[in-house]
């Protein structure tokens, strides 16, 4: 009984706060009007206040290209040798070269490499 009194205490705690566990960690549930000018991604994202900050990210940053599948990784700096790429929902695809220069058609879930860091996108 201890045990549920303190899961529910946590759960509303968080739920007052207005902050989800899936809005920590996919920076998609706290941000809207997203687009990709390739390699930049602009979104307007929703800062601890609820207020609203446009704000940019050089996925180069935080993207890697690993013979022909993209990956997340700091500074991986996939953009020289992908091509065609565009959102598929919060999903970057693209075609993207091997070690021997042939291409892929490979995407990745930004979720998986982006936070929402009060307004501001980062890896």
């Amino acid at each position: 009984m201890q045990f549920f009194a303190l899961s529910a205490t946590f759960i509303l705690a968080a739920l007052s706060t207005g902050v989800s566990a899936d809005s920590l960690s996919d920076w998609s549930y706290s941000c809207q009007d997203y687009y990709l000018s390739n390699p930049v991604l602009y979104a307007s994202c929703r800062k601890e206040n609820g207020s609203y900050d446009n704000t940019n990210i050089n996925l180069d940053q935080c993207v890697t290209n690993t013979n022909g599948v993209l990956y997340c990784g700091t500074n991986g700096d996939y953009s020289p040798t992908c091509s065609g790429c565009y959102l598929s929902g919060t999903a970057l695809a693209c075609n993207c070269k091997d070690d021997s220069q042939n291409e892929h058609s490979t995407s990745i879930d930004l979720n998986q490499c982006l936070t929402n860091s009060n307004g501001a996108l980062t890896c």
